[in-house]
């Protein structure tokens, strides 16, 4: 089945959603989605900028997990 694509902004919103809801993760405060530049099966990537109250570790643990899962349907829109 294909992706969906979607604007950054919103993959944004999707991911951070999902990241606050792993363990001990409800109050990372901010992530970035990058563009991947060459070409591959994922054009994104995700990371935490500001885990908040959340250790750095799990919350960097917990960004991974949500990555693996959301490119399994979302793409980011090209320009």
């Amino acid at each position: 089945m294909p992706k969906i694509r979607v604007s950054m902004t919103d993959l944004q919103r999707r991911a951070l959603l999902e990241v606050r809801q792993q363990p001990g993760c409800h109050d990372v405060r901010e992530i970035a989605i990058n563009r991947v530049a060459k070409p591959a099966e994922n054009n994104w990537s995700l990371c935490v900028l500001a885990a908040g109250s959340a250790d750095a570790n799990t919350a960097a643990r917990a960004a991974v997990h949500v990555q693996t899962v959301l490119r399994r349907d979302y793409d980011l829109l090209t320009d």
